[in-house]
């Protein structure tokens, strides 16, 4: 009975004779052998899965031709070429096509089958070695992943190892906390925003009835004119869907297309994918917990707004945008007038309540990638993205407006009325300084204390003359 550990060598040639002579000694030297006639070297190929092509190559001949067969058909197969002495000659021009060796004839079979086996032992032993490789590759490739800290980051690195391992032409991620509202893509490669979300709009069917899989899958578009036109019309035939989750849920999907002209992705490598998408949701569930930490770290304990060591970050940042995109921002420095009477007449934890809710009024009267920080006491800083100073100075006086008119502490039975004084800087019309910008509008915020009070002040660069500012 045959083993299925047994190596398959195809002998190749047109010679009956001969064809018959190595399938006896190939069989008899424990080999699965078959043979073919030159013409037939793909077909067979196509259904016998050789571990080794031994052609039988003809007088004068291209060895070329038949080593390329074998390739197309079987890749990464090793070829031995059977010539005769006398085309020795075309030795080099037989290695150069990527034949593994070169048996003269006659042969005597024992050499044959030393030499086949040492062949196969090759191959092997650099398949072995290819294979530890890709999977040394694939090891740090993940490492990548698990060392960001930042949830981009462990997008960017995961996409980056999927497509390399996927051979993939075009890929990206797409958010599953937006899929309510307005789907998400990120990390576009190969893809342009309209052709991207015109897919994704084909993929979201299937990929809905799949939210519970916590591995990869597969997508293939097997029908021409149905739900995968699109996807078919621009040549691809199938997508890899390697899930992002967390314990309880479906955070993410990475998505990746095959073209039709590329090779179908092999259910051996499926295992690599799972082993990517395993250790981007080890590396998610840091970084959640680094950001965690972080905003611990930058979070005011009382009102939950930033707190003052968040904002030299949070300016630098801003010019930093900036400088790149051209758009503006500006600093607002509030203080609340007469705070301390409410303490004095109140207490000082109805004094905490009262900030609290007052943090809560100005998060409602910006956008939610402002930047709203508690400085210290009754003191507040909004940093307004890509905002010049008119409109700056319009959402002063919206807060201002919104302050005065709100009754405080109405859960506590009570009803205080506050005001507060508002500086405005401008980034860069007034300065292209973070301390200064801050600065201006402290100095602009005290002439508003100093004056009547409850009033909007636009900072003066005039101030800065003979100053020298630092953040404390």
């Amino acid at each position: 009975m045959l083993t299925s550990d047994k190596k398959k060598i195809l002998f190749v040639g047109d010679d009956q004779f001969l064809r018959d002579w190595y399938l006896k000694n190939l069989n008899d030297g424990g080999y699965l052998a078959e043979s073919a006639a030159l013409c037939d070297l793909e077909t067979t190929l196509a259904r016998f899965a050789a571990d080794l092509v031994l052609i039988d190559l003809p007088p004068k001949e291209d060895p070329q031709r038949y080593v390329a067969q074998t390739f197309r058909v079987r890749p990464a197969t090793p070829v031995a070429l059977s010539v005769e002495l006398e085309d020795f000659s075309f030795a080099g021009e037989a290695f150069r096509s990527g034949a593994a060796e070169i048996l003269p004839k006659p042969v005597e079979p024992q050499l044959m089958l030393m030499i086949l086996h040492r062949v196969l032992e090759e191959d092997r032993l650099l398949k072995e070695n290819e294979e530890l490789r890709n999977y040394m590759k694939l090891y740090r490739a993940c490492q990548r992943i698990t060392t960001q800290l930042e949830g981009e980051g462990v997008r960017t690195a995961t996409l980056t190892a999927l497509v390399a391992e996927a051979g993939s032409r075009a890929a990206f991620y797409l958010d599953w906390l937006s899929i309510a509202t307005v789907p998400r893509i990120e990390g576009l490669i190969g893809l342009g925003d309209s052709e991207s979300k015109n897919f994704l709009d084909e993929l979201l069917p299937s990929i809905r009835q799949h939210t519970d899989k916590g591995e990869a899958y597969t997508i293939v578009f097997n029908n021409p004119g149905g739900e995968f036109k699109n996807l078919r019309e621009n040549g691809f035939a199938e997508a890899l869907i390697v899930p992002l989750r967390d314990l309880e849920s479906l955070l993410g999907v990475f998505i990746l297309l095959r073209h039709e002209q590329d090779n179908p992705w092999p259910a051996k490598v499926m295992d690599k994918f799972n082993f990517i998408g395993r250790h981007a949701a080890l590396a998610w569930h840091n970084a959640t917990l680094y950001a965690n930490a972080k905003n611990l770290a930058f979070q005011d304990a009382l009102t939950g707004l930033y707190n003052a060591r968040y904002l030299p970050l949070a300016i630098d940042r801003e010019i930093a945008n900036s400088r790149e995109s051209g758009a503006p921002f500006a600093v607002l420095f509030l203080d609340l007038d007469y705070f301390k009477q409410v303490n004095d007449l109140h207490g000082h934890q109805v004094g905490s309540q009262l900030l609290k809710e007052v943090g809560r009024v100005l998060r409602r009267c910006v956008r939610d990638d402002d930047i709203v920080v508690r400085y210290g006491g009754d003191e507040f800083i909004v940093v307004l993205k890509a905002t010049n100073l008119t409109t700056a100075e319009q959402i002063a006086e919206r807060i201002r407006t919104m302050l005065a008119g709100h009754f405080f502490l109405g859960r506590e039975g009570l009803k205080v009325l506050i005001t507060t004084c508002i500086g405005v800087s401008a980034y860069p019309i007034h300065t292209q300084s973070a301390e200064e910008l801050i600065f201006l509008s402290d100095r602009a915020m005290y002439k508003g204390k100093n004056s009547t009070r409850n009033l909007v002040i636009t900072a003066d660069p005039e101030d800065l003359v003979g100053q020298s500012v630092t953040l404390p």
